[in-house]
């Protein structure tokens, strides 16, 4: 007589008989454990989920661009797999797909917390600080009495939280919105702080030259790729490995350059002005620009930018030395660009356009975009001859003559009497093509925001050797 003991035993027994036997015919057949990486390369895709912001992953009309969605497209191409973004604005979302373990691994674009015991931060690919973006005063506000936004529920908690600790008035309120958001908000009246990285700051502070940037945090904090907690970490060390790839062959710091150069050195009086002259003063020669971009094949906000530089848009604008016009055209200039009257605006537009394009042309084909065009700026300002001493000081230090990145560093030595041996030309004010690049970079930036072009690619001028390198593919799956 079976008693209900003795049922309940057999059962187990065949249970465990079943699992053995199931266990059995898996191990005949074949089967094998596939790490995480191992999984990656078996689908031959790397699901990323990205922030979509300013400045990391953001779309221009039909383009899109971004520091971290250039570098998903490097890691892609390093590691030779697929990569489908998951592009979410809310940081709360990606974090939460993270964990889930939907996505393989996150670019968020924001500094990590390495105290933060939720996830797994790779090799870092940027250094940036974290700090409150206010109101310009002349004097910092109680914090007891302020209203302040944080950007990132995760990297920024541990720093948010010490604050309201230690100011029990503060309101302080997460947010899903971005650093534009955020910063608009202030500009409005309905914040009074965003605590945020500087990098986000330095991004969009164009566009909010009243406000500034107070720093919280004593040290820079690294901005890296992050992953689940898991004793698996193959993705981990693979992406860590393609990261340590990317910085030695200098592609990380050119994407660096790329997207934050333009924010260096930043005029808080000069860009305001700027503002002010986009509508009062360009009106007037705009459809001379485009109409010289379609002769020459360079964007017309590009002309734009350069004249403003040169003369802030002024039609008789003259320097000490007699360079004059809108563009300040020198007479040797004027003659070879076949015009009679610098002061024209028409003809100082015409001839400062077909110049540079000349000089485009003149730079060695092998240096490819941007490169190319900082140097034919710099050529523009210092003259084509300068620009080469700069580039032979240059290789001779054992740097890349042919990266603007390496060639604005050296080209301060043109200044210096001890390098004017190693050069053709001479003296040279080599700082002056440093800062009048730098300052065209940023009058261009915001003019692609002020006059957005659906048939213009913006990356046309940012094109490199992030481009032209095979990409084994990159779809993007928008997020919620």
């Amino acid at each position: 007589m079976l008693t209900r003991r003795s049922i309940i035993s057999f059962c187990r027994r065949g249970i465990l008989v079943l699992l053995l036997a199931g266990v059995g015919l898996w191990v005949a057949t074949g089967f094998t454990w596939h790490n995480h990486w191992q999984r990656v390369q078996a689908r031959d895709t790397l699901i990323i989920a990205i922030r979509e912001t300013d400045g990391v992953y953001v779309q221009y009309d039909q383009t899109m661009a971004g520091l971290e969605y250039d570098l998903a497209q490097l890691l892609g191409q390093e590691l030779g797999v697929k990569v489908q973004l998951f592009a979410v604005t809310d940081l709360s979302d990606l974090y939460r797909a993270l964990a889930a373990g939907a996505v393989d691994m996150a670019l968020t674009g924001t500094s990590y917390n390495e105290n933060q015991p939720l996830f797994t931060p790779g090799l870092p690919y940027l250094m940036t600080r974290v700090g409150l973006a206010r109101e310009m005063a002349s004097a910092a506000p109680d914090l007891d009495q302020q209203q302040i936004a944080t950007l990132d529920p995760v990297s920024h908690g541990n720093l948010s939280a010490r604050i309201a600790a230690d100011h029990p008035g503060l309101q302080m309120t997460q947010t899903n919105a971005g650093p534009a958001e955020l910063m608009t908000r202030i500009d409005m009246g309905e914040l009074d702080m965003a605590l945020l990285d500087e990098r986000d700051y330095l991004v969009m502070r164009p566009f909010f030259p009243n406000q500034r940037f107070d720093p919280l945090t004593e040290h820079n904090r690294p901005v890296a790729p992050l992953f689940r907690n898991h004793r698996d970490r193959s993705l981990i060390d693979a992406v860590n490995s393609a990261v340590r790839e990317l910085e030695q062959t200098e592609l990380i710091p050119r994407l660096e350059d790329r997207y934050l150069g333009h924010t260096r050195d930043f005029d808080y009086v000069g860009n305001l002005t700027f503002e002010r002259h986009i509508t009062s003063r360009l009106p007037e020669y705009e459809a001379d620009f485009r109409e010289q971009a379609e002769l020459t094949g360079l964007d017309w906000r590009l002309l734009a930018a350069v004249a403003y530089q040169e003369s802030h848009w002024r039609r008789n604008a003259v320097s000490p030395t007699g360079v004059r016009g809108l563009m300040m055209v020198t007479l040797i200039t004027a003659r070879e660009m076949g015009i009679d009257n610098r002061l024209d605006p028409q003809q100082s537009i015409q001839a400062g356009s077909r110049y540079l394009a000349s000089l485009h042309r003149r730079v060695p084909e092998r240096i490819q975009e941007p490169d190319r065009t900082w140097m034919a700026l710099a050529s523009y300002n210092v003259g084509a001859g300068h620009l080469e001493d700069a580039r032979i000081i240059t290789e001779t230090l054992g740097d890349d003559p042919d990266s603007w990145i390496d060639v604005r560093q050296h080209l301060p030595k043109l200044a210096l009497k001890e390098w004017h041996p190693y050069t053709r030309f001479g003296y040279a004010r080599g700082r002056e093509p440093v800062v009048y690049v730098a300052n065209i970079r940023r009058y261009y930036n915001v003019l692609l925001r002020a006059f957005p072009d659906p048939q213009f690619d913006p990356k046309s001028l940012y094109t490199d050797r992030l481009e032209t390198l095979p990409m084994p593919g990159l779809t993007v799956t928008p997020g919620p």
